[in-house]
């Protein structure tokens, strides 16, 4: 997966989504393969047990994957196209005794496939009403992004229910869109444009009604797999927020202590949850070091004490025999060649 340096690294989300996405288009006629490469990504990412994909490399991935396809309502479709089965969120929804509680669920582990994103459900005497809120600006993917949860939770309900339903009134946080045909009409009974949050409204009475697929142990095994996702998950984030951090700071040279009071903890743990991740600070550090230093030398006309001095190296020389040691090349031979490598 390919990053651009300066992008903040956001894990966003899961694979099994973008698989989705990518089998709208093939059925459109689209070649999977040339969105991927567009985006910066390869098939090996997609993998079941990959961590979610960062949100800049998504960005990418969603304005390909419009223009290519054309269809404006792309998001809608690949998220009705998520299957329960897909992942262990799903399949605890529908092995849950009711939609109610398989809503709930959905709902509380969402965040397992869209990060970034708060998810809450409240139940009146008529109406059950989810409210979803991104917690970060969606530049430009925010309408896919809309969408596919609408395509998603509709797919939901059905699976749920195990009967096809049009009873889901939805309001869209964006302007109705020019024309006639509105997409979203095809799968819900209202859709209100221009509301402040994506809302997703029931009948109260609805919830109450039992999943025909309601599996005690099954879902218990899908809930703990969920609960194990988010465990990794979260531990990931830490580990990208330490890099972040460090990389806010890398001209400065800053030692592990004077980084954990920015992260929330203190030395002893950062040193602790670095360790459960077979990672070192100072490896962390140089890792940075060393993946800046070759960029620096080949997209900037930067001299080599200026690098090292970005780097957080006081001394240039210093930084020539540390960069000697990660590429077995003076830093000057390196540039040579990756810019003899261009033409």
């Amino acid at each position: 997966m390919k990053s651009i340096k300066g992008e903040v690294t956001i894990p966003f989300v899961h694979p099994i989504y973008v698989r989705c996405v990518l089998d709208c288009l093939n059925n459109r006629g689209v070649r999977p393969s040339e969105v991927l490469a567009s985006a910066g990504l390869a098939w090996q990412d997609l993998c079941d047990g990959k961590p979610l994909l960062d949100f800049s490399v998504f960005r990418r991935f969603v304005a390909h994957a419009i223009k290519c396809s054309g269809e404006p309502a792309l998001g809608l479709i690949a998220g009705s196209m998520i299957l329960p089965y897909h992942s262990p969120v799903g399949i605890a929804a529908v092995t849950s005794e009711t939609l109610g509680q398989g809503l709930q669920f959905v709902n509380k582990h969402a965040n397992l496939i869209f990060r970034s994103m708060d998810f809450h459900m409240e139940n009146g005497p008529r109406w059950s009403t989810i409210r979803v809120r991104p917690l970060r600006p969606l530049c430009e993917t925010h309408v896919f992004v809309m969408q596919s949860i609408v395509g998603a939770h509709c797919q939901l309900v059905e699976a749920i229910l195990g009967r096809p339903t049009d009873e889901l009134t939805v309001g869209l946080p964006y302007a109705r869109p020019a024309g006639t045909d509105v997409p979203c009409l095809r799968y819900v009974r209202k859709v209100e444009f221009d509301q402040k949050y994506l809302t997703l409204q029931l009948p109260t009475q609805l919830l109450s009604e039992r999943a025909p697929s309601a599996d005690a142990k099954a879902f218990e095994a899908a809930a703990q797999d969920c609960r194990t996702m988010e465990a990794e998950l979260g531990h990931v984030e830490f580990i990208q927020r330490v890099k972040q951090a460090l990389l806010e700071r890398l001209t400065t040279n800053p030692e592990l202590s004077d980084l954990a009071p920015d992260l929330g903890v203190s030395s002893r743990t950062l040193v602790r949850r670095l360790a459960d991740a077979d990672l070192t600070y100072s490896d962390m550090k140089d890792g940075l070091r060393k993946t800046h230093a070759a960029w620096y030398l080949e997209h900037t006309e930067l001299s080599i004490e200026a690098i090292a001095s970005q780097l957080g190296y006081n001394d240039h020389t210093n930084f020539s025999r540390k960069f000697k040691d990660w590429y077995r090349v003076p830093p000057s031979k390196m540039r040579q060649a990756l810019r003899s490598s261009r033409h």
